[in-house]
């Protein structure tokens, strides 16, 4: 069994842990944020005194109705396990890139 030092170390873990997590996500929120203002600056990139960032925005591409294709290529006996490995989504996306200005 556990000793109260040992189990105080590991509560002490837990916390530091659950307070680094909190912090993460603030700051993912903020990042998230800020890269929105980029994104929707009409620029493609933007110049800051330390960094630049880069808008790159993918479009949608049309894909096949996956489960009309299901139901057809059943129909016809394709066998199921085809489906999960073979069938993809593409949507569209916008990321922003950073990186350290040259000096």
């Amino acid at each position: 069994m556990a000793t109260a030092p040992a189990i105080d170390f590991v509560a002490a873990a837990v916390d530091q842990l659950g307070t680094i997590k909190a912090r993460i996500s603030e700051l993912k929120a903020e990042e998230a944020r800020l890269a929105g203002i980029i994104a929707n600056s009409g620029t493609d990139a933007v110049d800051g005194h330390l960094f630049r960032a880069t808008v790159v925005t993918t479009s949608d591409r049309q894909t096949l109705d996956g489960k009309a294709a299901e139901a057809k290529l059943r129909e016809l006996g394709v066998d199921g396990r085809w489906f999960s490995k073979n069938q993809k989504t593409v949507r569209g996306s916008t990321s922003v890139r950073v990186v350290a200005r040259k000096a």
